[in-house]
């Protein structure tokens, strides 16, 4: 049994443990996570798994935009502990941050992923629609809309909020 509870101040260490364990110590490498660089998260949508007192999932979302103005969510990471796979505690964290990111009124979420595993939760491929994220592979680009329309006449880069913010400086 765990409990999914908003992440504390104290978890931050304990996080970036987990992350190491389900990712390993170079998954700061990937492309997606350019777009977090001097970015904060959502507060409101980053979340945590408890299972007996110890942290067993985190998730987190960060703010983009797609093209010149589309304000999106950036998913993720989306982590498990290995001890605690295969227990339902990363469905259930995709499942409650969409739920409240819905209901705070974010309409666009876009995640890197597999599509087999994401396309249970309502996720696309965002390349059909003209939705890139530069570097990364357009099949692991997945989007989903959180309200109707939300996608109706979006497409572009996928562009960070650091780099948007250096650009107009």
């Amino acid at each position: 049994m765990f409990n999914i509870i908003p992440a504390r101040s104290n978890d931050a260490s304990s996080i970036e443990t987990l992350l190491d364990r389900a990712f390993g110590p170079d998954r700061n490498h990937k492309k997606s996570y350019h777009y977090r660089i001097n970015v904060n998260d959502v507060p409101q949508l980053r979340f945590v798994a408890v299972a007996d007192g110890r942290l067993c999932g985190t998730i987190r979302f960060w703010p983009v935009i797609i093209g010149q103005e589309t304000p999106a969510l950036l998913l993720g990471p989306l982590g498990v502990d290995p001890d605690h796979q295969s227990m339902g505690i990363g469905a259930d964290l995709m499942l409650h941050g969409m739920h409240v990111a819905r209901d705070q009124g974010h309409g666009i979420v876009l995640l890197v992923g597999e599509l087999e595993y994401y396309g249970r939760f309502g996720f696309g491929p965002a390349s059909p629609r003209g939705i890139v994220m530069p570097g990364e592979q357009d099949h692991r680009l997945l989007v989903r809309e959180l309200s109707n329309d939300a996608l109706e006449g979006v497409s572009g880069e996928i562009r960070s909020l650091s780099l948007q913010s250096e650009s107009a400086a």
